[in-house]
């Protein structure tokens, strides 16, 4: 099996360390297996849908002026997907979610565009109307 390296900060180690051991993983690599796993089949779905749907995008930024702009030109690009933007304020740390109705390919084109803008860390989920 090969071995893969990583560095982090001390702070994520530290915060890894706890989640480890509340979840219950024996070793830090069974953690980051499982997560590995997780990560692929989270993005081969993401990768797999097509057509129309609805789904949100949450992001978390810190609130510095360039970072704003950037964020807003591209939802300016992207309004006719946008349906609703929730945000808030909270220390130096703005957290949105953005609700999207359309095309699954235009969605995915806003969200790499916005995991691409420095300091932004966001996920994107499907929500499913049964």
């Amino acid at each position: 099996m090969p071995i893969i390296s990583l560095q982090i900060s001390d702070d994520l180690l530290e915060r890894f360390e706890k989640v480890r051991n509340q979840s219950g993983f024996n070793s830090k690599s069974e953690a980051l297996r499982d997560s590995i796993v997780n990560f692929i089949e989270k993005n081969e779905n993401f990768d797999n849908l097509e057509g129309y749907k609805i789904m949100t995008i949450s992001l978390v930024y810190p609130f510095k002026e360039v970072t704003i702009n950037q964020i807003s030109d591209l939802y300016s690009r992207f309004h006719q997907i946008i349906k609703t933007i929730t945000d808030w304020r909270i220390v130096e740390k703005k957290i949105e979610i953005v609700l999207l109705v359309g095309e699954v390919e235009i969605i995915k084109d806003l969200y790499r565009e916005l995991a691409k803008i420095k300091d932004v860390i966001c996920s994107i989920r499907e929500i499913i109307i049964d």
